[in-house]
């Protein structure tokens, strides 16, 4: 069962390649969707990392991470929009 989530958790680390290569050649707009699909894919993996080695003291994290995302997801846009 614990190979099942871990390769869950790899799969879709996988899948942030492309979304990572987007804030570097893309507009603004691509690049914080990208931006926010990358922060939900890490909380989810990082989720599916405490549910395979059952540590439930290693969910705070991810929690505190999707918490925090809305914000920071802002904090980004901000910061880009000095570039244009």
């Amino acid at each position: 069962m614990v190979m099942a989530f871990v390769a869950a958790a790899i799969a879709m680390l996988i899948a942030t390649i492309p979304a990572g290569i987007v804030p570097c050649r893309e507009e603004l707009a691509a690049s914080v969707v990208a931006y926010e699909f990358i922060t939900a894919v890490m909380v989810l993996v990082l989720a599916l990392l405490a549910q395979a080695f059952q540590r439930s003291s290693e969910f705070e994290l991810p929690v505190l991470l999707a918490v925090l995302m809305y914000g920071s997801g802002l904090v980004y846009v901000r910061a880009m929009e000095r570039w244009l």
